[in-house]
This record gives C-alpha cells, structure tokens and sequence, in this order.
C-alpha cells in the first residue's frame, strides 16, 4: 500500500463537526453533560478535532440540562482500550466467581 499521510487541517475539523453533532444529539436524549473521548482518530487529531466538535456541542446543546455539555479526550490515551476491555473482564470474571 501507500505510505500514511497526514490528514488535512479540513479532514481534522470535519470529522470534529461530525462526532460532535453525534454527541450533542446523545447529551440531547440523556441528559449528559459530559463526553470523554478517546481513540487514535480523536487523541491523534487533537485540538483541531476537539475544538470543531465543541463548537458544533454549543450550537446543538440547547436545552435547558445539556447548555454547556463538554467533549474532552480521555486522560488514558491509547492505554483506553486495552484499560476498557480489562475492566469488562474483570467484571465478567467477578460475575462468574459469584454466580450460584
């Protein structure tokens, strides 16, 4: 294949506008105040990403309990998913140890 290329500052903004108006629709339906995301595409395109995404949160979290919803990227970085799926073990296996 091709080598990777890095992705323009217009690709960076646009998938930040997308994933917030996902989220500004989540916080919308439940009631959250906060979306802490992680992944590469996110953590790698970084402010650019999180700033286009908070943007568009602004101007579709209306309501009166999702006004000031935030985006924020996960504090684990690429740790997250290994850390996410651990944790989902973890309760798996205390759930099988106390069953009956």
């Amino acid at each position: 294949g091709r080598p990777a290329t890095e992705p323009s500052y217009e690709i960076m903004q646009r998938t930040g506008r997308m994933v917030g108006l996902a989220v500004a629709s989540v916080c919308n339906l439940f009631d959250l105040s906060l979306a802490v995301v992680g992944g590469s595409v996110a953590l790698g395109f970084g402010p650019t990403f999180f700033h286009a995404a908070q943007a568009v949160m602004d101007d579709h979290c209306k309501l009166s309990f999702s006004q000031g919803a935030r985006i924020v990227p996960a504090h684990l970085g690429d740790r997250s998913p290994i850390i996410g799926a651990a944790a989902i073990g973890w309760r798996g296996l205390n759930r099988s140890m106390s069953a009956p």
